[in-house]
């Protein structure tokens, strides 16, 4: 009986520190709402360009569901950014972003970069 205690214990204790709480989505996205991306944001004629790094834990890898959290991001990086210069862009055609993903096996955590190009209404 103390056994099955103890291992019902452990797994309580793995199953929670796997949680992570969400990200605080009332403001634009920058790398303080969300402490696992990172944005960069450049001039480019025309408009500008914004490439995102994201990572996260995940026990059992879901690839899939990363690549489209990464074309989210960078796509909400990219009107965020538009908002903020007080100008409106074309609409960014999802095959346009460039996207790739890693693993990082030890520490579990998949990760991706995306880009893309957004370019201001005439």
């Amino acid at each position: 009986m103390n056994i099955k205690m103890s291992l019902l214990t452990v797994s309580a204790l793995v199953a929670l520190t796997g949680c992570t709480h969400p990200a605080d989505v009332s403001h634009p996205l920058t790398e303080v709402a969300d402490k696992n991306a990172h944005f960069t944001v450049k001039d480019i004629p025309g408009g500008f360009s914004v490439e995102v790094r994201y990572s996260r834990y995940q026990f059992v890898p879901e690839a899939s569901a990363l690549l489209v959290a990464c074309r989210s991001l960078v796509t909400a990086r990219a009107y965020d950014e538009a908002k903020a210069r007080g100008r409106e862009i074309e609409p960014i055609n999802e095959q346009t972003i460039r996207v790739s993903t890693g693993r990082n096996i030890v520490k579990a955590r998949t990760a991706c970069r995306a880009f893309a190009e957004a370019h201001f209404k005439r």
